[in-house]
């Protein structure tokens, strides 16, 4: 008998935003097992302007696709946000106390917030097996978002409730080893936590030849480029690095940000305000000119606010990496990337108390370190590659279930 497998996301294909982008490509290649129905449950939205516009049901033609609600709420907005999730939560729940049975598998990534919590009441009395892709880890990601306090009680609370749900899964994919030990110290095991990074693009060209003066639109000759390319969020703290490049004096520095967020009005009133001539705000491009727009840049900046350990690792550091492209990360110390870069030499870590450790750096910045542009490229064919993330993933799917469903057991 045909197992079945529902995998659950509020975003999926057309959208290209990442979460939709990574479980599309999950669903994809788990649909290749034969010897499993692979249904898809996400909400019926275009997220942002980064979505195929040439979206055909052919390319999933081997996945059954169950939209659940229509997303209303504004999404760079918290009270949107809840809203959203809410409404998103409530018609996922019904869809699974429906349509899954207690041999079935579900595969549910961490987005909307309140789906871990959802799931785990359900799992009370439906015993499906159940996986859990860990890419935000809340309620502790709203600490450096600025959005809440851990000695409060609701927090402390809430944070409970959070740690029972995210137990509840059999299995939990996390991104990181900093991820690997908050997730271990929040369900109180390491026994069921697996670390699986992200991986880079597969249509990624590398070495692509571009104009990037005129894909910028700016002379920027004989400059060394940093590009910041993604969610411009609360966590991502881009004003705060935008009041330290102000600072730095060299004239071969260009910085460019392609992307948007709740944070997007905040940044573009930092470069207007301080007449930052050496920034350049480009909105949002499709991922599909991602080769383009990620080759016009020399150095790939990555940053997260402080206390962001163990709740996040961006998926675009494996992008960077393919391409050849350094690294500069601001962040938490001992969190995966600066291990990534400790380890491997692939770019320079910093956190944000040594603001004039920054500034030194940059005003030396002069030229680029072409031994790092090659082992960033190695170490993401070894290591970071779609083939070998995927297959991760689907032996940890069905290997490591095979005995339990050969037996018909399920729990």
């Amino acid at each position: 008998m045909q197992k079945e497998i529902f995998i659950i996301s509020e975003l999926f294909y057309p959208n290209k935003t990442s979460t939709a982008y990574i479980m599309t490509e999950i669903a994809k290649r788990i649909a290749k097992n034969e010897k499993c129905k692979v249904n898809v449950v996400c909400a019926d939205v275009i997220y942002d302007d980064n979505f195929d516009k040439e979206a055909c049901a052919n390319d999933l033609i081997e996945l059954n696709i169950i939209n659940a609600t229509k997303l209303i709420g504004n999404k760079n907005s918290i009270f949107g946000k809840i809203k959203n999730a809410v409404q998103t939560c409530y018609s996922f729940g019904n869809i699974v106390l429906k349509k899954v049975k207690s041999k079935d598998t579900v595969f549910a990534v961490t987005n909307p917030f309140l789906l871990v919590v959802v799931l785990a009441f359900i799992r009370l009395f439906k015993k499906f097996n159940y996986i859990l892709l860990v890419h935000d880890v809340f309620p502790e990601n709203i600490i450096p978002a600025g959005l809440g306090n851990e000695k409060n009680i609701s927090f402390k609370i809430i944070k409970m409730i959070y740690d029972w749900a995210y137990n509840k899964a059999d299995k939990l994919i996390v991104l990181g080893r900093d991820m690997e030990q908050l997730i271990t110290n929040k369900i109180g095991s390491s026994a069921k936590v697996h670390i699986i990074e992200n991986w880079f693009d597969s249509d990624l060209i590398i070495g692509k030849e571009v104009d990037r003066n005129s894909y910028f639109g700016v002379n920027l000759d004989d400059k060394i480029v940093i590009g910041f390319a993604g969610n411009i969020g609360r966590v991502q703290n881009l004003t705060s690095f935008l009041n330290i490049f102000k600072k730095v004096n060299n004239p071969k520095l260009h910085f460019v940000i392609i992307g948007d967020g709740a944070m997007r009005e905040e940044v573009e009133n930092v470069i207007r305000e301080n007449k930052l001539s050496n920034v350049h705000y480009l909105g949002t491009k499709p991922r599909m000119e991602q080769s383009v727009f990620l080759n016009c840049c020399d150095i790939g900046l990555i940053t997260l606010s402080k206390g962001m350990f163990g709740l996040g690792v961006p998926s675009k550091t494996y992008n960077l990496l393919a391409l050849g492209k350094p690294i500069i990360y601001i962040g938490d110390e001992k969190s995966e990337i600066d291990m990534l870069i400790d380890e491997y030499n692939i770019g320079w870590s910093f956190n944000w108390d040594h603001e004039s450790q920054i500034i030194d750096f940059m005003n030396t910045l002069n030229s680029l370190d072409i031994s790092k542009t090659e082992t960033s490229k190695l170490i993401a064919q070894e290591k970071f590659s779609e083939n070998i993330i995927l297959s991760k993933i689907n032996n940890l799917i069905f290997h490591e279930n095979n005995f339990i469903w050969s037996l018909g057991i399920y729990w």
